[in-house]
């Protein structure tokens, strides 16, 4: 990875964290770059960034809720791994009707995460998986 795309990863994934959206970026080789090394994966038109694992610049998915702050994720999985990489110790993480708190950095509530797919096949279409 290049100087200029670890300052783009962290800038990313500062401003996912702080504000629960990404950033705008200009089209560069090192957002593409990014694309390329599954950092980020960008809209269909290339040109924005849709998800940083584990944060999604969609509304489609699973919400994360802490406090009065709220970040998105595309599958429940993303949005614990939001919990735990924000270090939250109290969250709510709500994927379609399924909610799951997380209390004392712990897991708690009644829910089984699914996918249909083996994971080394998650990246033939990440924006669906």
């Amino acid at each position: 990875m290049t100087e200029r795309e670890l300052q783009l990863r962290r800038e990313i994934f500062e401003t996912f964290a702080a504000t629960g959206s990404p950033p705008y970026v200009a089209a560069e080789p090192a957002l593409e770059g990014l694309a390329e090394q599954h950092v980020v994966v960008l809209d269909r038109s290339g040109s924005r960034i849709h998800m940083a694992h584990p944060f999604a610049a969609h509304r489609e998915g699973t919400r994360v809720d802490a406090g009065a702050r709220t970040w998105w994720g595309s599958c429940a999985w993303d949005g614990l791994g939001i919990a735990a990489a924000l270090g939250l110790r109290e969250a709510t993480v709500v994927s379609n009707e399924v909610e799951l708190h997380v209390r004392d950095g712990r897991v708690g509530g009644e829910g089984v995460f699914h996918v249909a797919l083996p994971a080394a096949e998650w990246w033939a279409d990440i924006r669906f998986t």
